[in-house]
């Protein structure tokens, strides 16, 4: 049987980090959220580092080559 990787939102991570940080210990947090704790110490040193981030957005493909028309008739200029 395999084995499914379970995913978490990223404001499920910066949660997590922050209750770890601001309210309770790492141990208590994971079981808490039944996570383990090497994930959530990881986490927690990503958001004290500032390097929680969105991703990228999606450009479909039109607005991508609106972009790329845009960016020609700026060198043009």
């Amino acid at each position: 049987m395999k084995k499914t990787r379970k995913k978490y939102t990223l404001g499920f991570k910066i949660l997590a980090a922050s209750m770890s940080i601001h309210c309770e210990r790492v141990l208590d947090v994971a079981q808490n959220l039944n996570i383990s704790i090497d994930k959530l110490q990881h986490w927690k040193k990503l958001y004290k580092d500032g390097k929680f981030a969105a991703k990228k957005p999606f450009i479909s493909a039109l607005d991508q080559k609106e972009l790329l028309k845009i960016g020609k008739q700026i060198k043009e200029l």
